[in-house]
């Protein structure tokens, strides 16, 4: 007897970003629909549609809803246009849209984000859990270190500000 057997792919990031800085979180937005990948149009595409997407992409917060002269043109299919979302979704496609492959657009009115992180300050080493560390700062896609020219109780306390500490008790330069 053969047996029927049903495979279900699930896309947990059912988007992309593309483009030349779609590593650091600013490019071209793609959406996974009906197995092939597509664009979204601009139109109508704002920051609260720009959150969704870059929390749904894993980060922390949305600098900028980009629209096609801002991205590199994609091809194929257009998945969405008119999309309304109010910015607290956690799906692109629970955005209210003129409908999937439904739109008036061309990829010259491709829509784009840039993403950032908001804490992009970090403290790193065996004491860092309880608040004494190496500083790095995430800056261009990725993490690195501070030079220590200069470096004073007053950036220690911005530092400390910024990781939600009350105030800096002192800090070390090597």
């Amino acid at each position: 007897m053969v047996q029927n057997v049903l495979i279900l792919y699930l896309f947990i990031n059912s988007v992309r970003l593309r483009g030349p800085e779609s590593s650091i979180g600013r490019g071209r937005v793609d959406v996974f629909y009906n197995g092939e990948w597509g664009t979204i149009c601009d139109d109508g595409w704002d920051l609260n549609d720009a959150k969704v997407v870059c929390r749904q992409l894993g980060y922390d917060y949305a600098g900028r809803a980009l629209l096609g002269g801002d991205v590199p043109h994609g091809s194929g299919m257009i998945w969405l246009d008119e999309v309304r979302c109010v910015g607290n979704e956690n799906n692109i496609s629970s955005c209210s849209h003129s409908g999937w492959g439904s739109h008036n657009c061309t990829h010259d009115e491709d829509a784009g984000i840039q993403c950032s992180v908001i804490n992009s300050v970090r403290l790193r080493g065996p004491e860092s859990s309880i608040g004494k560390g190496r500083v790095e700062v995430f800056y261009n896609g990725e993490w690195g270190t501070i030079c220590d020219d200069g470096w004073d109780i007053n950036d220690a306390k911005v530092v400390c500000r910024q990781l939600g500490y009350d105030y800096a008790q002192g800090f070390t330069r090597r």
